[in-house]
Formats: C-alpha cells, structure tokens, sequence
C-alpha cells in the first residue's frame, strides 16, 4: 500500500456530515486510545444517551468501535502517527535500542515489533552478520535490508495509515519461524504491570510470536508506565528481559507496592 491514502468521495462526504461534537468525540477517543461514555458526558455535557447515539453514528462510519459503556479507536489508525512519534526521545530510545547488543548473537532469528522505539536498530544489528529478522514494522525493515546484512522478512497484511506498521493477517505462515529472541514495545504498561496495545489488530501477531520465542525482550521507556490502553497484549511476569531508562514502580489495585516478577532481568539504559 503507498504511503499516500486517497479517501474515496463516498467517505469524505460521510466524514463533512458528521457533527462538531462528533468530530470532537473521535478526537478524545483517538488521542486517549478508549474513553467511557459517562466521561464523554461529562466532557461534552449532555446525556449518556446522546453520546452513545453519536458513538453508534461514529461506528457505522468506521470511525471507531462501541464497547460496553465506552469507545475505543478504531482498528488500523494509528493513535498518534509515525512523523509525530519518530521526533519524541529520540536519544533515549537509541539508548535503550543498544542495550539489546547481547542479545543479537550470530545467526539468530529475531522478531521485531512495532514502534519507533526500533527505529535505530540497524545500528546496532550491523554489527552482528548472519541475523534473521522477522518484522511487521517497515521502519526496521527497510533500514536493516539497506543497511546491514541481515536477512529480513516482512509480514503481509495493511499498512496502518500514517503510520509504518504492517497489522498483519492470521494465517499460518505467522508460525513459520522459531525465534531465539522476541523483541517488542507497548504503547501502555498500566500499574499491575500489563502490557497493552490501542489496536487489537497489533496484538494478535505479537500473541502468536509469544508462543513461539526463547527469550522475550520488552524494550519500554518511562513515558509508557501507568499509562492504559483497552487491548491485553501479555504482562511482565511473561517476560524474560525488560530495557528501560526506570525501574517501573508496579501497584495492585488497592495502591501497594508490588515487586518485579522474580524471572524478570531488568536492563536500565
């Protein structure tokens, strides 16, 4: 698919007939990944009835999805696009990127998730011959197979709009490869420790790698702790290696303190 998406007539005139509170709507919920019908309410000052008249006019459109007593950002658009997230810690995420120097050995077949958070990788890969990466994220893509040996594999599937992530398709060539490390990043990693995605589409490949990986390595600056998101991708205590730039403070529900799962290697860079 081209970078460049041409909305088809039909669609631009669904998208002028929606309301003013409607178009606010979809920019509360896009911009916090899901929000409830009663903050919505509240927000906008009007029923609960009336939001969720608009939500449904929203859904019908394709704009966003229904769920019970909230809305969430619908599938295959991207919460905040890849121009405007490449540009925000741009040094840290190079930081954390290198600390996963010991994990590419010589040889290894690598899974790579999505985010800009890997957009640096190549640097790092260049200096480890040999290395299969299997992607879903054209970024890590593209600068591995210009810029180092590697071979590299990419998922089939849409390209997120504005963005330059592959949200791939489920079939078996998704269970093709057995990973000596599974790299990933999350947009949210809430207080309990669960890592979370915005787009449901993004977390159903990652599931499956899950299954299929050695090691997994969760690579997550401090900007994604205590932050929500409606999609449940995997936890901490799934994970063996986690690189960050904190120690993540995790809580329970009642607001105490909880330790690092025991297996967890946490790696601060």
């Amino acid at each position: 698919m081209s970078g460049t998406y041409t909305r088809s007539a039909p669609a631009r005139q669904e998208r002028a007939a929606i309301t003013a509170r409607q178009t606010d709507i979809l920019g509360a919920v896009r911009a916090q990944g899901a929000v409830s019908v009663a903050a919505l309410a509240i927000q906008f000052d009007v029923t609960h009835q009336t939001i969720r008249r608009d939500l449904r006019v929203l859904q019908e459109l394709g704009l966003l999805q229904k769920g019970f007593g909230a809305a969430f950002a619908s599938p295959g658009v991207a919460r905040h696009g890849h121009d405007e997230r490449e540009v925000t810690l741009v040094e840290v995420k190079r930081r954390l990127v290198q600390a996963l120097e010991e994990f590419l050995t010589p040889d290894a077949t690598v899974f790579v998730g999505l985010g800009t958070t890997f957009d640096s990788l190549h640097e790092v890969v260049e200096r480890h011959p040999g290395i299969l990466i299997a992607t879903p994220n054209l970024t890590v893509a593209h600068t591995c197979a210009l810029n180092t040996d590697a071979t590299v594999y990419v998922y089939g599937g849409y390209v997120r709009n504005k963005d330059s992530s592959i949200l791939t398709m489920a079939d078996e060539r998704r269970r093709r490869f057995k990973f000596d490390v599974a790299v990933l990043g999350a947009s949210a990693i809430d207080e309990q420790g669960t890592v979370l995605e915005f787009d449901p589409m993004e977390v159903d490949l990652v599931r499956d790698v899950l299954t299929q990986s050695r090691q997994v390595i969760l690579v997550a600056h401090d900007e994604k702790f205590g932050r929500r998101a409606p999609h449940v991708v995997t936890s901490l205590a799934e994970i063996d290696v986690l690189i960050s730039n904190v120690a993540p403070q995790l809580r329970d529900g009642a607001g105490n303190a909880l330790p690092l799962p025991g297996n967890l290697r946490l790696i601060t860079a």
